[in-house]
């Protein structure tokens, strides 16, 4: 099989790209400490005085393992080294306010939807950024004209070189088209957050542009430089992102960090090992230049919370997704929100999750047709070269089986994840979905926060009796 993979992406439809803990709280984002109004743009900030410490994720408490664990224990990252004023940033705890100021001219210059971005006066939570750069989110749903509900994409630094807004540079506003009870990123990430691997902060705001508020966005920080010196010892590395549909979806890998380089030797040495290596080879081949044990923990947690928009983890049922849901041209089985990243340090790849917002049991995207039996040891999907080829391997398949259960017994905790989504939700209800673009009733909200909740109740009882059926050779598990 010749894979062909070139890089940067070959670009194709951008646009159809599919979609992209804190203590009670009771106020909207009036409970942050307000800053300086005389210093309209803020480039780091002091702690605040008599501030308590910001808890930005649920602990993780064990239970009792019900399944053998594997033999070697899952290496976590080290802890993120976060500064205090980007934890205010993306505490949970509060809705925070955005506002955005942007002209007449550069309305006009974001339809239809451009790569670049026109610059704004942004102010969140009584802190400005004077220019900051603004383009509209693209991808297959996130993709929203001016005139409707529109997701955006800040880089504070776009024009003011340094320039940071609560010590971040960069970071999106997400519209929820698909995730109705706005939760599913922030409780996915938190999953990936306790098992070790590095994941985006993720908070909820109210977005008000030129004085008229458009309603309730996940907001979240982006992978780029400085997100990625929060979690590696060198963030000097290459990131690519899949940014395109071409004929070979492993070509659409494209580099994020270091342009002007332009150096993918890196990544072409790992799709050579994927083309060339005979199987008795591969895994100990691809493990010189891949974490594979990273990834089989990063692939678990794609299974157990059902981001099969994601890399690995393909649902595999068949007509879940008519054609009236999703345009029969796209293919469904490919690989889609995933970044890789080079760390110079093991000098291997690893992978960082990405745009789990079609997760928890959802189906047809808002839909809640799939359950929370979707079986976790499917064969991945087969554009997944890397993890396909680790799947032909029997022996692989039994360690991916027992790194499910580590996760399920060490990472997953139901009742912290109902509690993290019971608090965001209190902070909506709060507002009432009352901003004038929003495309989500009150009721539809509370719908959808029930499915999610269900699947998160049943889900492990469930993956427990695949496990079993696996153990026992009975398979994957049915559909109960």
């Amino acid at each position: 099989m010749n894979l062909g993979i070139r890089v940067p992406a070959l670009g194709l439809c951008a646009a159809l790209l599919a979609v992209s803990c804190g203590t009670e709280s009771a106020a909207p984002a009036t409970s942050l400490p307000p800053q300086t109004s005389d210093a309209p743009v803020a480039t780091s900030l002091p702690p605040p005085e008599s501030s308590s410490p910001v808890e930005t994720s649920d602990p993780v408490d064990t239970e009792p393992p019900a399944t053998t664990p594997p033999e070697t224990t899952p290496p976590t990252t080290p802890l993120p080294s976060f500064s205090e004023p980007s934890q205010r940033l993306f505490d949970q705890a509060v809705l925070h306010e955005v506002d955005i100021e942007i002209s007449d001219e550069s309305v006009a210059l974001l339809d239809p939807p451009t790569d670049d971005r026109v610059p704004v006066r942004l102010t969140v939570d009584g802190t400005t950024a004077d220019d900051a750069g603004l383009r509209l989110k693209q991808g297959w749903g996130q993709s929203q004209p001016f005139d409707k509900k529109p997701g955006f994409s800040i880089e504070t630094d776009e024009f003011v070189d340094d320039l940071t807004l609560f010590d971040v540079d960069r970071f999106t506003l997400g519209n929820a088209t698909w995730d109705h009870s706005f939760v599913n990123e922030p409780l996915v990430y938190s999953v990936y957050e306790a098992a070790g691997i590095p994941a985006p902060r993720t908070a909820l705001a109210r977005v008000t542009v030129n004085g008229e508020t458009f309603g309730i966005y996940v907001m979240r920080e982006t992978y780029k430089d400085r997100m990625l010196a929060q979690h590696f010892a060198d963030p000097t590395g290459n990131l690519y992102e899949l940014a395109g549909l071409p004929e070979d979806p492993n070509m659409g890998l494209e580099l994020r960090t270091n342009k002007d380089e332009g150096d993918t030797s890196d990544l072409a040495a790992v799709f050579e090992v994927v083309e060339t290596a005979s199987d008795e080879e591969y895994r100990a081949a691809i493990e010189e230049l891949v974490d594979v044990d990273q990834l089989m923990t990063y692939w678990a947690i794609e299974a157990l919370v059902g981001h099969h928009d994601g890399y690995a983890y393909d649902l595999g049922v068949p007509g879940l997704f008519p054609d009236a849901v999703h345009p029969p041209n796209i293919p469904l089985s490919i690989p889609n929100n995933y970044y890789m990243y080079h760390d110079p340090t093991s000098d291997r790849f690893v992978f960082l999750p990405h745009g789990p917002d079609i997760a928890l049991g959802m189906g047809a995207w808002s839909t809640y047709e799939v359950g929370p039996w979707a079986p976790v040891l499917l064969e991945p999907k087969e554009a997944a070269i890397i993890a396909s080829r680790l799947w032909d391997d029997p022996t692989f398949r039994d360690d991916f089986a027992e790194r499910v259960g580590w996760v399920l017994d060490e990472v997953w905790d139901a009742p912290a994840l109902i509690a993290q989504a019971d608090r965001l939700a209190e902070l909506i209800r709060a507002d009432g979905l009352t901003g004038s673009r929003e495309f989500v009733t009150m009721a539809e909200f509370e719908q959808s926060l029930a499915d999610r909740k269900d699947f998160v109740t049943r889900r492990a009882e469930e993956v427990r009796a695949q496990l079993a059926a696996w153990e026992s050779g009975d398979g994957a598990g049915e559909e109960p």
